[in-house]
């Protein structure tokens, strides 16, 4: 029996959500565009979904774009604002703590003539918030900024950020990457004042394959995919009204399971760090004091992450050295680097995220692993 411990990366879908993939797939196989019955049928479960998920989301269905997932949401919202015509300057902000579909999307953009600047972060892993208004004193074509980090669950303060745009550079666009924070804090589009939100499905326990771009009618943007003009021409290509409805299942599954999970993760962060005082293991946490739950970023001392994370899979137990999209590259933490830890704690860091599906005998059993390797390997 394996242990998952790496929901972060990727949340396994319930056998609810599983089900109704898979009944929609042999059920409404037909193009939605289609004018015949079957696809007029299909057409219904799509709409039908959409306001689903918009509502979930806290918007209204005209406000949702469905993507491939996060990464093309964030090329989205970045490419779409900045390579466009328009009156504001060429100009991003970003953080140093940003994911890397907004890191190398940025860097992509500086190829293109756009100017980026990247605020630093406090050692708590958000925006510096002095660096964040002092960047407002000149236009921005977009402000761009992750909000619940993937590395340590640090919650970057949207409303302070929104104030600060409203007073400081108001025709500015904000557009949060929430991919990690949607079904780990509480959230809704229209209330958070942002101009663009961008989300993923396959982190709330929906099939790989589907996420979403979130858009005030105020804000300026060019597509990012040409074609069909399918989604009032925001995004071509043929939809998907299973994946659409498999969304929308895990976007209530979220919902109604927030408090639990928030509840359930502190209480199996807490018991996984008894276990590893009682066996005199040594780490350091990478995780602010307050955070979204789920999240827990650690370091060993004298004892590698990649080391540990081996030892553990071993075992079938499986925990992160980092974000999946980098963990392969072997070139350190970007973000822990940015908050200020040294060579030595980036490199032995882990990332270990908790679900509902988590219980305790899991996470004693995993403390016990983690104990025997740190015991067996970290150097003195």
């Amino acid at each position: 029996m394996s242990i998952y411990l790496d929901h972060t990366a990727s949340a396994r879908p319930t056998p609810a959500v599983l089900a109704t993939y898979g009944r929609q797939l042999a059920e409404v196989y037909a193009n939605p565009s289609s004018p015949h019955q079957a696809g007029r049928a299909a057409e219904k479960a799509l709409l039908d979904a959409r306001g689903r998920i918009a509502k979930s989301l806290g918007c209204v269905p005209a406000a949702l774009i469905l993507t491939s997932g996060g990464s093309e949401s964030i090329n989205m919202a970045l490419k779409g604002c900045l390579l466009r015509p328009a009156r504001l300057p060429r100009r991003l902000l970003i953080s140093q703590g940003e994911h890397a579909a907004a890191w190398e999307t940025a860097a992509w953009l500086e190829t293109q003539g756009c100017a980026v600047e990247r605020l630093p972060l406090t050692r708590s892993g958000v925006v510096d918030p002095d660096a964040f208004a002092a960047a407002l004193s000149e236009p921005a074509g977009l402000i761009s900024l992750i909000l619940v980090n993937n590395e340590t669950g640090a919650i970057n303060d949207v409303a302070g950020m929104v104030a600060l745009r409203d007073k400081l550079s108001p025709r500015t666009p904000i557009h949060l990457d929430a991919v990690q924070a949607w079904g780990k804090i509480p959230l809704g589009f229209d209330a958070s004042g942002v101009d663009l939100m961008s989300g993923s499905g396959h982190k709330l326990g929906a099939p790989k394959g589907i996420g979403w771009l979130l858009r005030q009618p105020r804000c300026r943007l060019d597509p990012l995919v040409h074609g069909g003009g399918q989604q009032n021409g925001w995004r071509a290509g043929t939809e998907n009204p299973p994946l659409a409805a498999a969304l929308a299942l895990a976007l209530e599954e979220a919902c109604v399971g927030l408090e639990p999970l928030a509840r359930t993760a502190r209480e199996l962060s807490e018991r996984l760090l008894a276990e590893l005082d009682a066996a005199g293991t040594r780490y350091t946490i990478l995780s602010p004091p307050v955070r979204a739950w789920p999240i827990l970023a650690i370091a060993f001392a004298g004892l590698r992450g990649e080391t540990l994370v081996s030892a553990l899979s071993a075992e079938s137990i499986y925990i992160a050295s980092g974000s999946a999209c980098s963990s392969r590259r072997s070139k350190g933490n970007r973000v822990l680097a940015a908050m200020g830890y040294d060579a030595e704690t980036v490199l032995g860091a882990v990332r270990i995220s908790f679900a509902l599906s988590n219980t305790t005998d899991e996470i004693r059993e995993a403390a016990r692993a983690i104990n025997t390797a740190w015991h067996r390997l970290a150097r003195p």
